[in-house]
């Protein structure tokens, strides 16, 4: 079982004073959802079509759902180190879903490789924790639209200067996270396997850890040359104050394509999933850029289009609404 963090009632409130000079009566409104800290159990029974999936039982009739979300991701969810809560850009989208869904959130820590597990297990109920949308994937679990996009890139030390393009990166030990779109795991067949091991260069030592944690810790004492992932989560790393003055973002380096988060929840809840797809628009169309401007300033302050590097279109997220909750498969 993924370990619990602390209420959602703290957190909530931390996220309305990351936010309270620039939210209005609505946004205000929008992100004060309550939490609780206790695991609700399910409400009696549910049928299942033997595969895992729920069928005929809406997750909204829960009075408590568990939400897996990620611990200690600078941006995402971080402790505050005045209060014992935490606070970021998908902290303050959970609290967004459970106030305009009418839920209470139980959130629980989860590692990259286990998002599909615990949902499959039914320990967890929905996934908000950096979860990019791909095919192995959502052969496993149903996502909705993207409430997020990113591309790759490359985190060094601040002092590295013989890293600048991607063909520096050969040759070097670079960390990545075991069940992230950086292990090749992540993929099924041969051939897309080998593309993730060869996306940095056929040279590359690539090695994975259970966190980025880990592997910026490691970057920090030298034990890699680069730390390989979604550049906005390595973005979130170069502006947390304990590794500011470490590690540095490599402007010029893209990596493989384009990546896009969606929550992730159980086959067999189409419903409950086009309802969360008309909320996260909600959110993109009133919270989106309030959110993103409290827990990413260093992208807001220096990219002057950032909403159109990382908000999804009204473009992308209906094409991607398109194939999400199951009918893509």
């Amino acid at each position: 079982m993924p370990r619990r963090m602390p209420s959602a009632a703290r957190r909530a409130s931390r996220v309305r004073l990351v936010t309270a000079a620039c939210l209005s009566a609505l946004a205000l409104a929008a992100c004060s959802g309550g939490g609780t800290e206790e695991r609700a159990a399910g409400e009696g029974p549910t049928r299942t079509d033997g595969k895992g999936a729920d069928t005929g039982k809406s997750l909204f009739d829960k009075k408590t759902l568990n939400v897996a979300v990620k611990k200690g991701q600078p941006g995402f969810s971080t402790r505050s180190e005045e209060e014992d809560d935490f606070a970021g850009f998908e902290a303050q989208l959970v609290q967004f879903l459970s106030t305009d869904l009418h839920f209470k959130a139980a959130d629980w820590d989860v590692q990259s490789r286990n998002r599909e597990k615990v949902l499959t297990e039914r320990s967890m109920d929905l996934v908000v924790a950096t979860y990019s949308i791909t095919a192995p994937r959502d052969r496993e679990v149903d996502f909705t639209a993207p409430y997020l996009k990113t591309y790759q890139g490359v985190l060094v030390r601040k002092k590295e200067n013989g890293i600048k393009r991607l063909a520096d990166v050969d040759g070097k030990r670079v960390c990545s996270v075991r069940g992230s779109t950086g292990d090749p795991e992540s993929e099924r067949d041969a051939k897309a396997k080998k593309a993730v091991r060869d996306a940095l260069g056929p040279n590359v030592v690539a090695e994975l850890r259970n966190s980025y944690k880990s592997c910026v810790k490691e970057l920090t004492r030298g034990n890699f040359s680069a730390v390989w992932t979604d550049k906005i989560i390595l973005e979130g790393f170069a502006q947390d104050p304990r590794y500011h003055d470490d590690v540095k973002v490599v402007r010029n380096i893209t990596v493989k394509k384009k990546q896009f988060y969606g929550v992730g929840l159980r086959e067999g809840h189409e419903a409950d999933c086009r309802r969360l797809n008309d909320a996260l628009k909600r959110f993109l169309d009133t919270q989106w850029a309030l959110a993103f401007r409290a827990h990413f300033p260093s992208i807001t302050e220096r990219v002057a289009g950032y909403e159109q590097q990382y908000k999804p279109t009204d473009d992308e997220f209906e094409a991607l609404a398109k194939t999400s909750c199951g009918a893509g498969e």
